[in-house]
């Protein structure tokens, strides 16, 4: 290539009312590179990358942004789009009642004699679906597809784009070990056809593994650019945050107290079978499996929004007849789901309102609430969580991913839980935050002798944080590891389906 840069993007700033999102940012992208953006959220990243895309422009008189060596200002998308600059959001923007299919050439469907080529179509999707190794056929509809199907189907859009740019904003959320490494191939097939990438992650393994150099942003311009090969955790921490992580993850100090679950041989046909566990007061027991295992249907079925087949479910030796969401609450269950924005938070209503909702039936009275006690609460779970927020009136849905995670448990702390179930409570959240987040979940254990579970799809993270971690694959408990035990070895052997962990 004459020019070594796909893109070159020269001071951009870009200001909200009341907020400077950018900040004089450049990003310089080479043909065949893939360049890992970082930096906490809110400090610019998908911003600068909307920008880019005609999504927003940047302030008047405001830098420039060259593709392939020409100055270029694009009004939306779609224009982007079509000269190869394609942005795939975490956020899925695919339209639930089309076909796979048609979703990939939504808008740039084959035609033949004036009319839509059906069988064009499906072949040309079929081919990329086969590149990506995605088991979606290109007649499925996209709202029977599970997310993580979904999740591939958006990245293959942009390879059906042709995309010369291609940006990947936290493309693995919902894809297991196995479509995640389907993805890196892809990305390194890319890369041999020239293809440029931004590649945006809170997971510094996947950086460290797929990207060729990293620009880190905070406060809405770049504070450090690295070779990814020369540099380690700390180095992007630093430029991050501007300190160092000594201790990134906090495991709490245990020791054998009073058991407050105990689950005997619960089944649920379909999703896990003949499940035995217990856990204490004062430690954080982790769940480490693939997506699919069946982790999160377990919980969920102790949380009464499954229901069993058979088995039984004690809360500090009782037996419990649970058979919804609001029986847990009664017995001081919380449990923070995988999907805060859809089963977490209402994104309409306010910090303190979101603070309040499973207190609910505390603090109400012949369907009155007690609005004094609503702001007495939020301010509890506000200083003890550090929730970063103008207002207790904020709308949630205008937080930080790592400050709406903090609502969410604040949420299910102000009910005095004696067993809190955390389901992914990371994902999505930047370093710090997640720093912050572990830190709680040891302080829940250690300081308030709360039982804690923790599913987690980050190796790093179990072994971090846990006390204990029991493995499952295929619906079945596989092992239970303590102290020396829980290796990465180990931890891979129990994920792993065999002849005795056949789907249930």
């Amino acid at each position: 290539m004459s020019n070594e840069y796909v893109l070159q993007m020269k001071n951009i700033s870009k200001t909200f009312p009341g907020v400077k999102a950018l900040n004089n940012a450049s990003l310089d992208l080479k043909y065949g590179e893939v360049l890992a953006l970082c930096g906490e959220n809110g400090a610019g990243k998908s911003t600068l990358m909307k920008v880019l895309s005609g999504v927003y422009h940047a302030d008047e008189g405001s830098g420039e942004i060259l593709y392939q060596g020409k100055p270029v200002r694009y009004n939306s998308p779609i224009e982007a789009k079509s000269e190869g600059v394609v942005l795939i959001f975490q956020e899925l923007s695919l339209v639930m009642d089309l076909t796979v299919a048609e979703n990939l050439y939504l808008g740039s469907l084959p035609k033949k004699s004036g009319r839509i080529d059906w069988k064009k179509m499906n072949e040309d999707a079929q081919k990329v679906l086969d590149e990506l190794e995605c088991p979606a056929k290109p007649q499925d509809v996209i709202s029977s597809l599970p997310i993580a199907q979904q999740q591939m189907v958006e990245i293959a859009r942009g390879i059906a784009l042709g995309a010369k740019i291609l940006v990947l904003d936290e493309p693995t959320s919902s894809l297991t070990e196995k479509e995640k490494n389907s993805l890196f191939k892809i990305i390194n097939k890319l890369k041999a056809q020239g293809v440029g990438m931004v590649y945006i992650s809170h997971k510094m393994d996947e950086i460290f593994e797929i990207s060729d150099r990293v620009l880190v942003m905070r406060d809405g311009q770049p504070t450090g650019e690295f070779n990814t090969k020369d540099i380690g955790l700390d180095d992007i921490v630093n430029a991050m945050i501007g300190r160092s992580l000594d201790d990134y993850y906090y495991k709490c100090k245990w020791e054998p107290k009073e058991e407050i679950l105990r689950v005997e041989n619960l089944s649920l046909k379909g999703y896990f079978k003949d499940i035995s566990f217990n856990v204490h007061a004062g430690e954080v027991v982790g769940f480490y499996g693939l997506v699919g295992a069946g982790r999160t249907e377990i919980m969920e079925t102790i949380f009464g929004i499954r229901k069993a087949d058979s088995g039984k479910v004690f809360l500090e030796g009782k037996e419990q007849k649970i058979h919804s969401s609001v029986d847990a609450v009664k017995a001081k269950i919380g449990f923070v789901t995988e999907n805060r924005k859809e089963q977490g938070l209402v994104l309409e209503q306010s910090c303190r309102e979101n603070t309040i909702l499973a207190k609910l039936p505390w603090i109400s009275k012949r369907g009155f609430v007690d609005e004094k006690a609503t702001h007495e609460i939020y301010k509890e779970y506000h200083d003890k969580l550090q929730i970063s927020t103008p207002s207790s009136e904020q709308e949630v849905g205008n937080l930080s991913g790592g400050n709406q995670q903090k609502v969410v448990l604040g949420k299910w702390l102000c009910i005095g839980p004696k067993l809190l179930i955390l389901d992914e409570p990371t994902r999505g959240i930047d370093v710090g935050a997640k720093s912050e987040i572990y830190k709680l979940i040891a302080k829940m254990a250690e300081e308030e002798g709360k039982a804690v579970i923790i599913i987690s799809s980050e190796m790093p993270e179990v072994m971090g944080i846990s006390n204990r971690v029991i493995t499952i694959a295929a619906g079945r408990l596989t092992g239970e590891l303590v102290g020396d035990e829980v290796t990465e070895e180990s931890l891979m052997r129990g994920i792993l389906i065999t002849d005795s962990t056949q789907k249930v």
